[in-house]
């Protein structure tokens, strides 16, 4: 749903950029390998259109409109037949110790929030969407809302920076494995969640 087709005060979310399903498609793919838009039409990522040119226009303006949101970028440039190829990359995928994000500008951590939930939804609305999502019983989806202190709040930061402590381990060893036995790759995304919400409405 674009701007202009929105419901007179409303306010925009985080996922109004990823309003079109192409969009999600886009971002989910290009999260994982950087990609133009002739790349994404002849790769067959593209929605089916009479000609090529047409699924090209159309999908040209959605990864303009994803880089006007944000959440892409452009990391590299090509000169083909006389035209400029613009090729995207997401902006999700960057990792920063404790003290460094810290040190950053609270707009600039909001930035990163952001786009980085943007490529999670994506990737988890890609899974839900082909079926991979619940392909196996034992998936994990919890979230709890929840009322902690200062020590309560810091012992929950601490469980969860051990946890993807312990999780970075496991991923290292499997790949440490799957180089030299030639076992199935389990593709998997894993996501760690904790943050302040907002005050609860109060009610009159």
């Amino acid at each position: 749903m674009e701007a202009s087709q929105r419901s007179k005060g409303a306010e925009d979310t985080t996922c109004t950029p990823l309003a079109h399903p192409l969009r999600v498609r886009i971002l989910e793919i290009v999260n994982e390998q950087p990609m133009s838009p002739v790349q994404f039409v002849n790769a067959g990522f593209a929605p089916e259109y009479e000609n090529k040119q047409q699924a090209l226009s159309f999908c040209s303006y959605h990864f303009r409109a994803l880089e006007k949101a944000g959440c892409i970028e452009i990391v590299e440039t090509r000169q083909k037949r006389g035209a400029t190829e613009h090729i995207y990359g997401g902006r999700s995928r960057v990792f920063f110790s404790d003290a460094e994000f810290e040190q950053l500008p609270s707009q600039q951590r909001q930035g990163l929030s952001r786009t980085s939930w943007q490529g999670l939804v994506a990737r988890t609305d890609g899974a839900i969407r082909t079926g991979t999502f619940d392909a196996r019983a034992d998936r994990h989806l919890t979230w709890r809302a929840m009322e902690l202190d200062e020590r309560g709040w810091k012992e929950m930061t601490g469980r969860l920076a051990q946890c993807f402590e312990d999780l970075e381990q496991i991923r290292k060893d499997a790949a440490d494995r799957l180089a030299g036995s030639g076992d199935e790759v389990i593709p998997t995304t894993m996501a760690l969640l904790g943050y302040e919400s907002p005050p609860r409405p109060a009610l009159s």
